[in-house]
């Protein structure tokens, strides 16, 4: 994405002023000056103006320059020692973090301040503590906070986080109008399906929390609004197929509803039922799914609004991709810039200019740009267009992914390779899947469109790899059609990938794609008759998914299993134990209903009334 295009047209579309953008964070002038290009930005100053924009940092894969890069890494230790709980570990590298900053450098204090308070949190007695890091942080970037209840402006999920840690600690009647506020602004703004499910769950905890402190008080009319808000809540969720808050708010719902039985009569008493019954259903599956994991089901901090995506620093992807490409130092500088400069930065001593760094990507296949999404492109609307795509393509509702298809293929340029990649393998696919080419003619165009970007080297024996997301998805979709040896060897090398980043503790910021090559995985392995493998790599795959509050796919994951744990009693000629069957099956059924995804519910209902026939 071209960041500078992207962020003025973004800001102009919303009819945001530069003083409104900038507000906190730099001057109008000096945005002006980056939205014309001549200003470089750091990248935690361009993710905070994209998300008061509205758009997820989680959303797009990133190479960074050095500065960049250490910073992500100091960042990413941070939240991972608080996340896993080593509170001494995550002290000391606060204070170390603390050492590193300006006096000018307010988005990076903010950040301290935040951990310093998740931290602080779980200590009894530090409330006050912990209510000045938030006031501190909050005033850092949102200076005329007192005024955002009455008039808004463009803030991030997480300034809109600090906005609720600070009202978390008010009372009275203003403080439930400043949390309806709070869901207002989340609900109407202009935040893409990632980021309201990442916030407004949460808002509508801290306030119905709050409100169930008088819940003996509350009349039908106040009931019902809370049961509005907690709804809405779990459809932003689902929609986003993410369980932030989700056990807390099923069990605010609870009370509610049966609070709300013992008033009502009738057809109304026989909704609530119903939906007191499904509530009941889904927070057993999800609770139980957790304490299966050993992950805590309830939030403890909020380290999953700083979730990023795929980083890589820039020297070292130059390295790597010459490597892959057969090149040596002086083939890739060729009129380009001198080897000098390119050894420099390979070792990591120095960063490479725009211009010259943009040529030497696009000759190792890539696109030039530091940040990019499914797409290279600088128009918003192409961004949503690729999220609902991908939405339908997964809910088996090929003729609107066509359609959406059709209006990309307009909007953005074929020229770019990544670009091409990804209409010519969405076609493909649907090709595949609608039965209009064979699965030899698949795996062949799989080929051809990896082709766009890498040179087909024998790279799976090289020591390192970078791959794009497109490149690892061309990869993955072409075992289909391999010989079992080659398809066993090339299902390794990814899983090896992502072995590597689970031990720097980074599969977090990989996380979409591992599920998604697990998922591959899995159902290859299992066709091949390495039922406890895919099984092991299911749970842990699981395990990371619950880890980071994500449910999507988790209904495949968990059929997957019971079916490897069928083919292996089937092996050893041992009787199906159809209670354990039935009970999978209804999980399955619970979380691909809460998905939406209705295709696959209604296999596993299909499937669960085949079993209670067996019976």
């Amino acid at each position: 994405m071209n960041f500078t295009a992207l962020l003025k047209n973004m800001r102009t579309e919303e009819g945001i002023s530069l003083d409104q953008l900038a507000l906190g964070i730099m001057s109008a002038s000096q945005l002006a000056r980056i939205e014309k290009g001549e200003r470089s930005v750091a990248k935690v100053v361009r993710d905070r103006l994209l998300e008061r924009l509205g758009v997820a940092r989680d959303l797009y894969e990133n190479l960074l320059d050095l500065e960049d890069y250490r910073e992500w890494e100091r960042q990413k230790d941070i939240l991972h020692a608080v996340r896993e709980k080593q509170t001494k570990e995550a002290e000391q590298l606060l204070s170390e973090y603390e050492e590193s900053l300006e006096d000018d450098e307010n988005i990076r204090r903010q950040f301290y301040l935040v951990m310093l308070a998740d931290i602080q949190k779980k200590e009894e007695g530090q409330e006050l503590f912990v209510r000045k890091c938030y006031r501190e942080a909050l005033a850092l970037t949102v200076p005329e906070a007192d005024t955002v209840w009455a008039k808004q402006r463009p803030l991030s999920i997480l300034e809109i986080n600090l906005l609720l840690e600070n009202l978390a600690y008010e009372n009275g009647m203003d403080s439930f109008l400043k949390y309806k506020v709070l869901l207002r602004y989340v609900e109407d703004g202009c935040y893409d399906e990632i980021s309201k499910a990442k916030i407004y769950p949460k808002i509508a905890f801290y306030s119905l929390k709050k409100r169930m402190q008088y819940r003996e008080h509350l009349d039908a009319g106040e009931r019902m609004e809370c049961l509005e808000i907690c709804g809405k809540a779990v459809e932003r969720l689902r929609d986003a197929g993410r369980t932030y808050y989700l056990v807390e708010l099923l069990e605010i719902r609870r009370q509610l509803l049966e609070d709300q039985l013992g008033e009502v009569t009738g057809e109304e008493q026989k909704e609530n039922l119903a939906v007191h019954r499904e509530n009941e259903e889904l927070l057993k599956v999800i609770r139980d799914l957790y304490r299966q994991y050993d992950v805590t089901d309830y939030m403890e901090d909020c380290t999953y609004l700083y979730q990023q995506k795929w980083v890589f620093p820039i020297g070292e992807v130059l390295k790597i991709r010459r490597t892959m490409f057969g090149m040596t130092q002086e083939q890739l500088c060729d009129g380009i810039c001198s080897v000098k400069s390119l050894r420099r930065a390979e070792q990591g001593k120095t960063d490479i200019q725009r211009e010259v760094r943009e040529k030497l990507l696009k000759r190792l296949g890539l696109s030039g740009q530091l940040q990019w999404t499914r797409l290279i492109t600088s128009d918003r609307e192409v961004v949503r267009l690729a999220e609902r795509l991908a939405k339908y393509q997964n809910g088996q509702n090929y003729v609107e992914t066509r359609k959406l298809l059709e209006r990309l293929k307009a909007k953005v340029t074929m020229e770019i390779p990544q670009n091409k990649q990804f209409i010519i393998e969405t076609e493909t696919l649907l090709d595949y899947y609608e039965k209009k080419i064979s699965m030899r003619k698949f795996v062949d165009c799989e080929t051809e469109i990896l082709r766009q970007t890498l040179k087909e080297n024998d790279f799976r024996k090289m020591g390192k790899i970078y791959l794009t997301e497109m490149e690892i998805k061309c990869i993955r979709n072409r075992w289909k059609g391999l010989e079992k040896n080659r398809k066993i060897e090339e299902i390794k090398f990814l899983l090896d990938i992502y072995h590597k980043y689970s031990l720097k503790n980074e599969i977090a910021n990989a996380i979409s794609m591992y599920e998604f090559v697990t998922e591959g995985a899995v159902s290859e392995l299992g066709n091949l008759g390495e039922h406890e493998l895919a099984i092991q790599i299911d749970r842990q795959s699981i395990k990371e998914s619950l880890k980071c509050r994500r449910l999507v796919h988790m209904d495949y994951k968990l059929y997957d299993i019971l079916w490897n744990k069928q083919e292996m009693a089937n092996e050893k000629e041992d009787k199906a134990d159809l209670k354990e069957m039935a009970d999978e099956l209804k999980s399955c059924i619970s979380i691909s209903h809460y998905n939406k995804r209705f295709f696959y519910e209604k296999i596993y209902r299909d499937k669960l009334v085949n079993v209670h026939c067996q019976d």
